[in-house]
């Protein structure tokens, strides 16, 4: 099949400014160089470098990365609003981009008039505007405003028009930026039934979204950019798992240790956590796990004077607000009798019912007495990963496994016919 999109070693560079420029900032730069005989060197940033790739035509395809990857400027490059520096993009039909709200759409021209202005800087004649434009309408639900001047459309609004322009207009190239996260669920819904839609009449649609649900869903092929490079491409499903293995490690390069002040309790810090580890059944410190293998964190703790009974909580997350798994000897009752100096402890969870991803392990001290008397403040002291057992095979298996729900269950579907 025939290339709708090919980007041939392409690098963009941007110049960073430190101000506005000026005559009299232009002679002073001069004298400086006349006098000192320096070079005055520009700084320039590389968003894109040497970048090549292809996007056949009639295909989805995903851009995704953190954010200053260089996704925006890639699509920016193929609607012609910017140029590469070196290198080409190439393309073969009508582009139409929705990179943020509101692009291409004039705020001082109502909704009615945007239509015909943008079908018409897309080179369509009068007759095809007019056969789409009550289509344009209905989809974008404005028919209540569209003699209204679009400044005063809230952002909502302005997407609403901005993607029913775009998505209608006979497109070739379809591209569309993060602009849609702007959108209330409903509408989000419709703009992707509306992506399918122009995939399966064989228009390419070129997507960048940090909703990793939609792209699996939309998108069979695609590409990870990092600091304008790219890291991965092809299977979706690949690109995806290596995105979300580099975010996790970024997580686990950060300090270990990090203080949650989440309760406005009394903090007495009499006990210091020395350490933290993770290890399986035979002992073995590890920091990857099976959702059936046990797991036992081992903690090392000083205290600076004798305590009784100091009570431990051990608390689980995957990142997000809330405990999934909570360990406590206020709930078992099994605290250490009496400590001094230095001491350790070990709490063994004999199967995690966890999906696979990133989880993090918090920890505190509390008095014999109170849970709100604190010894040591809750902090995270480790981290370890649940990795799959076996391969899913559903539509959203990479992302739901990695982002939905933390708890995992075993089921099968059954399924019968009347």
């Amino acid at each position: 099949m025939a290339w709708a999109v090919k980007f041939e070693d392409v690098s963009k560079r941007f110049r960073l400014s430190t101000g506005y420029g000026s005559l009299r900032d232009d002679l002073a730069s001069l004298g400086r160089k006349f006098l000192r005989g320096a070079r005055t060197q520009q700084r320039e940033i590389r968003a894109l470098d040497h970048v090549s790739f292809e996007v056949e035509e009639g295909q989805a395809f995903a851009i995704i990365g953190p954010n200053g990857s260089g996704k925006t400027t890639s699509l920016k490059l193929l609607a012609r609003i910017s140029y590469p520096t070196t290198g080409c993009v190439r393309l073969r039909g009508r582009v139409g981009a929705l990179i943020e709200v509101g692009s291409g759409i004039h705020p001082e021209l109502t909704g009615r008039e945007n239509i015909w202005l943008y079908g018409r800087m897309m080179g369509m004649r009068r007759d095809e505007i007019k056969r789409r434009f009550d289509e344009i309408v209905e989809f974008a639900e404005l028919a209540h405003v569209l003699d209204i001047s679009v400044k005063r459309y809230s952002s909502g609004m302005h997407l609403r028009l901005g993607f029913a322009i775009a998505s209608h207009l006979d497109p070739g190239i379809f591209v569309v930026d993060e602009a849609l996260a702007v959108g209330d669920a409903g509408f989000q819904a419709k703009c992707v039934e509306r992506m399918m839609k122009l995939v399966a009449e064989g228009r390419t649609l070129l997507f960048v979204s940090h909703n990793l649900p939609a792209v699996e869903s939309l998108c069979p092929t695609g590409l990870f950019l990092c600091d304008g490079q790219i890291i991965a491409q092809g299977s979706i499903r690949e690109v995806l798992r290596q995105y979300l293995d580099w975010t996790e490690k970024r997580v686990l390069e950060r300090r270990p240790l990090e203080t949650r002040p989440t309760w406005k309790v009394k903090v007495v810090e009499t006990v210091e956590i020395v350490a933290a580890s993770c290890h399986d059944a035979s002992g073995l410190e590890r920091y990857e796990f099976t959702s059936s293998e046990p797991v036992e964190i081992r903690l090392r703790f000083l205290t600076r004077r004798p305590l009784r009974n100091p009570q431990i909580n051990i608390g689980i997350s995957d990142g997000r607000p809330g405990v999934l798994i909570q360990c406590s000897t206020f709930y078992n009752g099994v605290p250490p009798k009496e400590v001094v100096n230095e001491w350790t402890t070990a709490c063994r969870i004999e199967r995690l019912p966890l999906m696979p991803r990133l989880y993090h392990v918090w920890c505190d001290v509390s008095t014999e007495q109170s849970y709100d008397g604190r010894l040591c403040a809750s902090r995270q002291v480790t981290a370890f990963k649940v990795v799959g057992e076996r391969e899913a095979t559903g539509r959203l298996a990479v992302t739901l496994e990695a982002m939905a729900g933390a708890v995992r269950a075993d089921y099968n579907w059954i399924h019968t016919m009347k």
